[in-house]
């Protein structure tokens, strides 16, 4: 008896399944952060000056929550993965700035 116990505890999965219902919620808002940007263009919703820093934006709030969700950042053990995309975004941050700063100081 005490061996069937054990074999049903060693069986079980370690991680809780989700189920569809988060990964759908992330693809609706991916196609909606998607279709604000194609409003904002297709229909000059917003100031010509704004448009692109806007859509840049929208681009880096989808990259995050694609990274939150797609890729279980939020789960225990990917704090290797977080740390290299966060150094990553760091060192890609300071090239784009320093390349900046190079051609138009």
């Amino acid at each position: 008896m005490g061996a069937q116990a054990h074999n049903e505890e060693v069986r079980k999965p370690k991680v809780k399944h989700e189920g569809p219902k988060r990964h759908l919620v992330a693809f609706i808002g991916s196609l909606v952060l998607t279709a604000l940007a194609f409003i904002a263009v297709a229909y000059e919703a917003i100031p010509s000056g704004f448009t692109v820093p806007f859509i840049v934006a929208l681009a880096f709030v989808q990259a995050f929550f694609q990274l939150y969700v797609w890729m279980h950042m939020d789960q225990k053990g990917h704090e290797f993965a977080r740390i290299s995309i966060f150094a990553g975004l760091f060192v890609i941050l300071l090239a784009i700035f320093v390349f900046i700063f190079w051609v138009w100081v």
